[in-house]
């Protein structure tokens, strides 16, 4: 598994990770018209030969991408079982549970996670005979007050991806040791990856979030909870009467007063 998972690190499918994520998007959101929670929970995603390759599917076709159904009984599904995601929120050679925790709190929960002081060691320890999975090195790594304030938020979240390695293949060892991916998320214990993504579609923070980062990217700014609490609150309701269809929460956002008002410079 080693020699396979280094022959597909060789085949710079960094491009197509971004064209699947795409595709699977424009379809669930445009053609689908599907509940925003599903983009977290569908098992259709789009592959073309090196995905396949890497996803461990058959490649549906030779060249190009086309839908592809993954295992029911399998922990990949949704946006946080693609390759794009989980390798983006983890380092060149390694999977990271404090990043891929810290992207479900702050980009899908829009939860605030203080940076770690500047003093402080982040390195984590080496495998050894004693710890050989990163759950384990990271257990010793929160032997520290300081860094257990941000890792005890972050890694019981990211440790629920541990089958998956740096670049979203997926094992089910680590330098010779079993990996455990359960966890929990804000009281929600999950045992792998399948589950955690139904606790985060299921989070009631998640579609407030998603309208919060639709609305700053509709008008470039972040917005205020003072002076645009009822913006965000009416597309909270229209977000919510529509189903969590997308569609629907776009078209509130270019409707509502914030979209239309130009903020003073500075504010």
């Amino acid at each position: 598994r080693r020699r396979k998972a280094e022959q597909l690190r060789r085949l710079r499918i960094g491009p197509a990770m971004r064209e699947e994520t795409l595709r699977f998007v424009v379809h669930h959101v445009r053609d689908l018209d599907a509940p925003f929670p599903d983009l977290l929970l569908s098992r259709e995603t789009f592959v073309d030969r090196r995905l396949a390759a890497l996803y461990e599917v058959r490649a549906p076709v030779m060249e190009g991408f086309a839908p592809v159904t993954l295992p029911e009984d399998g922990e990949r599904r949704g946006l946080l079982g693609q390759a794009s995601v989980l390798s983006i929120w983890a380092h060149p050679t390694s999977s990271s549970p404090t990043r891929r925790g810290l992207f479900v709190r702050e980009t899908l929960l829009c939860q605030s996670v203080p940076p770690p002081p500047v003093s402080v060691d982040t390195a984590i320890p080496e495998p050894s005979p004693e710890a050989r999975t990163l759950r384990e090195r990271l257990t010793a790594h929160r032997e520290s007050p300081v860094c257990a304030s941000c890792h005890a938020v972050l890694d019981p979240i990211g440790l629920g991806l541990e089958h998956f390695d740096g670049i979203g293949h997926f094992r089910r060892l680590e330098a010779g040791g079993v990996i455990d991916p359960s966890g929990e998320l804000d009281g929600v214990p999950f045992a792998d990856a399948a589950e955690l993504a139904e606790a985060v579609a299921s989070h009631p923070s998640l579609p407030g979030c998603f309208a919060r980062r639709v609305l700053r990217h509709a008008t470039g700014r972040v917005e205020n909870d003072t002076r645009d609490l009822g913006t965000l609150r009416a597309l909270d309701a229209a977000f919510w009467e529509s189903g969590y269809r997308v569609d629907a929460l776009l078209r509130a956002v270019a409707l509502s007063p914030a979209f239309r008002r130009t903020e003073p410079e500075g504010t």
